[in-house]
């Protein structure tokens, strides 16, 4: 009973869509039968908050500012923890002390809250735009969304605090899939392309594949394709798990900001993920509205 629901598999080496769809959708030879929302692909014009899946990213900025070692514990309140705002941000289960690692293969919100506190506003904001997100993938498709990122001088004192579990911004699905093909690449930020490879007239292949920027070093996102396989192991994703064969991927639930406040009944759900993870050839976002 979704509302919609979109998904891409992504090849992250060099950023070849291998299949990209979304629906409701539409039978192109009886178009005019269906309604005019349903034409739209979701994959690049639905920017939507991303939820725990973003959390790859302040765990990036950690390792690279160093401000944690994967083996530093984070008290995580039990469950609940108030802000400096006086909001209190819960998680789904009570976790007393989790380090690094665990805090993303349990997707603590509180642990990541408080992990945002070591950083500066613009630190995070810049690492963001680093990404790509709040930017055109620049994929040559129609209708993009550049997805949205407010200016620091528009954040509140606890805004870090929510950017860093997924809220308080929004993405789209080939945002989030070019940013987990950079961890799953060794670091790269690549354009995605839709054509796979182009013969000149002299039977000259030319390549594809555009850099957009190194955004972090191999040995970090080794550490952070570790991080996701425990979160499919043992953590919030293990309905992905699939034996003898290694995944690393993050859940995520976004609760719906609607009326001025976040909803309890209505949610966008996705999974994202890297496979097999000792070896990446596929990333994988699907997400339902």
């Amino acid at each position: 009973n979704a509302k919609s629901g979109n998904g891409i598999l992504i090849n992250p080496s060099n950023g070849n869509i291998i299949a990209m769809a979304s629906i409701p959708d539409f039978d192109p030879n009886n178009y005019h039968t269906y309604n005019i929302e349903n034409f739209r692909n979701r994959v690049i014009s639905d920017a939507y908050e991303p939820g725990s899946t973003f959390k790859i990213i302040p765990l990036a900025l950690s390792l690279e500012k160093n401000t944690f070692s994967l083996s530093d514990s984070i008290y995580c309140e039990e469950g609940e923890f108030l802000l400096s705002s006086n909001k209190k941000l819960h998680d789904h289960e009570p976790y007393s002390l989790l380090s690094l690692e665990d805090i993303m293969a349990y997707s603590s919100n509180i642990g990541f809250a408080k992990l945002s506190d070591s950083f500066n506003n613009d630190d995070l904001y810049k690492f963001l735009k680093y990404f790509g997100f709040g930017t055109k993938s620049f994929i040559s498709l129609n209708n993009e969304s550049q997805g949205m990122i407010r200016n620091t001088s528009n954040w509140s004192k606890t805004s870090k605090n929510y950017i860093s579990i997924g809220q308080e911004l929004s993405a789209t699905s080939i945002q989030l899939a070019m940013a987990y093909s950079a961890i799953a690449n060794g670091g790269y930020l690549l354009k995605p392309q839709i054509i796979k490879e182009i013969h000149t007239i002299n039977n000259t292949t030319l390549s594809q594949v555009q850099v957009i920027r190194k955004v972090m070093n191999k040995d970090e996102s080794k550490k952070i394709i570790k991080i996701l396989e425990k979160a499919v192991t043992e953590g919030t994703g293990t309905n992905a798990s699939i034996n003898e064969y290694p995944i690393a991927g993050k859940t995520g639930t976004a609760e719906k900001f609607i009326d001025g406040k976040y909803s309890d009944k209505e949610f966008v759900s996705s999974f994202a993920s890297i496979f097999p993870s000792s070896d990446p050839r596929y990333v994988c976002i699907i997400s339902v509205d």
